[in-house]
């Protein structure tokens, strides 16, 4: 509903909230940067006059996605909500670290939560929590362990998923990290169900007929009990065509989004792609739903169903989804398709494991499978959540002997915990007086539908140059023709781009909001967009 000289979304009046601005100056090196007044001014690129710092970075950091272009952040000047300062003038910094950034760096709860460890002398506390218990023994004001941190995210996972029952969570250092935890606990899972189900003696049958042999070498060592270890596992995964999951090798399995992340690496046997919103028969054309004890006592056996390019149910262990793909282009899932899948999953004994790693807290909900009616075996996230945490059914954890899965620093850096306990809390639980006692998933659901409305307006007047866009809250992936000259000429007038998926004719550039995003910063990056798009049609105009 909009009236002149206001924007009411959901009962909020979006422009009146700029009379209630009050924020106070950030101050870096002597320069000061006030989110409530704070323009983009750009007076030239930020990054230009920095060439040194490519060349040091260059001459001893090994390649990885930096590129010649990539921008140089000099973190001598402030930065404060979606600003950003620089010797060029003020820019708005439109990916938040790819999504690392949920809330403003200077809300109070973080700068509580950092001051807690400051005073009580742990801020710069390691401990490994994969091999010690953490406790306090004694009363120290707002510092968290790492089991605190764990009530509060498997409590916020049972209050989205109810149906999914109590959670465990695995702690990591990223959301790579945190993929490889659910495929390894998938994998076993699948694994122990299968001798459950049909005894270790039809194990051993399967592995003589793919002729997987035994390893020897750990025969009798104490600890590791009798059960025998094979060379290989045939436990199979399912992702998506688009997907991205990380670039460690075990994640990289299922990412499938751009040719740079698999040169030269090897695979697994053991995994299928699926295209992103096709179609359920997809994956249940590649199912041969006999009981293993039915294909082992067939001709050919197993070998000949794994040769026709078939997979025993028996030995399916995971579909791995991403709601909204982010490195894929921000596109989000058909909701026809997810919910299908979703149920073929479950009819069929297959876990469904949702990768949250860019989309925590960011699209209205803190989970973006909400927006869906689909309920994960498994959930992973990271990024905004500051620490990888992988949120597991705990009939599945049940699986597990100890050693399967560790880490060193995993749940052990006290002040990952510590921050990452004020987001979680802050964004799930947290009320601003600013936006009249709303919240922040409220906040973002609110603004989503504002920028969707400025959105509009600006692909109406930019047709050419920005057809088309998509997304929820504050996530948005925005098609253009030209990105690399749009991501250029956005630098230069004061907006820090970037693209995602495939490039194209048309391709995609990812819009990341906070969720304490403020109505002026939409605003301003409405404007800056507006100018960006017309510089760049007004030079294929000349053309």
């Amino acid at each position: 509903m909009t009236n002149r000289g206001s924007v009411v979304i959901d009962g909020y009046d979006l422009l009146a909230e700029n009379a209630r601005l009050a924020f106070r100056d950030v101050v870096v090196c002597g320069r000061r940067l006030n989110r409530s007044t704070a323009r983009v001014s750009p007076e030239g690129t930020p990054h230009e006059p920095h060439d040194e710092v490519r060349d040091a970075h260059r001459k001893l950091v090994m390649p990885n996605t930096l590129t010649a272009d990539s921008p140089v952040v000099d973190l001598a000047w402030p930065a404060t909500g979606m600003f950003v300062g620089s010797a060029a003038g003020t820019y708005l910094d439109l990916y938040q670290g790819v999504a690392q950034k949920l809330i403003d760096e200077h809300h109070p709860a973080l700068q509580g939560a950092l001051a807690a460890l400051v005073s009580a002398g742990l801020a710069l506390r390691r401990e490994i929590n994969t091999d010690d218990f953490l406790a306090l023994g004694g009363p120290l004001q707002g510092v968290k362990m790492p089991q605190d941190l764990a009530a509060l995210g498997c409590g916020l996972v049972h209050g989205s998923f109810p149906a999914m029952g109590p959670s465990r969570v695995f702690f990591s250092n990223s959301g790579a990290e945190a993929g490889e935890a659910a495929l390894k606990l998938a994998q076993l899972h699948a694994y122990r169900r299968f001798l459950r189900r049909h005894g270790a003696a039809t194990w051993e049958r399967l592995m003589r007929d793919l002729q997987i042999g035994r390893v020897t070498a750990f025969d009798g060592e104490a600890g590791a009990g009798d059960e025998p270890l094979w060379q290989d596992y045939p436990l199979f995964l399912f992702g998506c065509e688009g997907a991205f999951h990380g670039r460690t090798l075990g994640v990289l399995n299922l990412t499938w989004s751009k040719k740079a992340h698999h040169v030269g690496f090897g695979k697994l046997r053991w995994v299928r792609h699926l295209p992103f919103n096709g179609d359920v028969g997809d994956l249940t054309s590649l199912l041969d739903t006999r009981p293993i004890t039915d294909i082992l006592q067939a001709p050919g056996g197993a070998r000949e169903v794994l040769a026709a390019g078939r997979v025993p149910v028996d030995l399916a262990a995971l579909f791995a989804v991403e709601c909204l793909q982010g490195e894929g282009g921000y596109r989000l899932a058909d909701r026809t398709w997810l919910e299908a899948m979703a149920r073929a999953c479950r009819a069929h004994g297959i876990l469904l494991g949702v990768d949250e790693v860019q989309t925590f807290g960011r699209t209205g909900e803190l989970f973006a499978a909400e927006h869906y009616d689909v309920v994960p075996d498994i959930l992973w996230t990271s990024k905004a959540a500051i620490v990888g945490m992988t949120f597991a059914r705990d009939e599945l954890v049940c699986d597990c002997h100890t050693g399967w899965h560790s880490n060193t620093s995993g749940g052990g850096k006290l002040f990952d915990v510590n921050l990452s306990h004020a987001v979680l809390d802050t964004v799930a639980h947290g009320r601003d007086p600013l936006f009249e006692g709303r919240g922040y998933l409220q906040n973002s659901r609110i603004k989503g539908e504002y920028a969707r409305l400025r959105l509009a307006d600006l692909s109406a007047r930019h047709p050419e140059v920005f057809p088309d866009f998509s997304g929820l809250g504050g996530m948005w992936g925005l098609s253009v023709r030209w990105r690399d000259e749009v991501v250029r000429t956005g630098w230069r007038l004061g907006a820090k781009l970037l693209g995602c998926g495939r490039k194209g004719e048309v391709s995609r550039l990812r819009i990341v909001l906070l969720a304490d995003v403020l109505t002026r910063e939409i605003d301003q990056m409405c404007d800056v967009l507006d100018r960006v798009f017309a510089a760049v049609e007004a030079a294929h105009d000349n053309d």
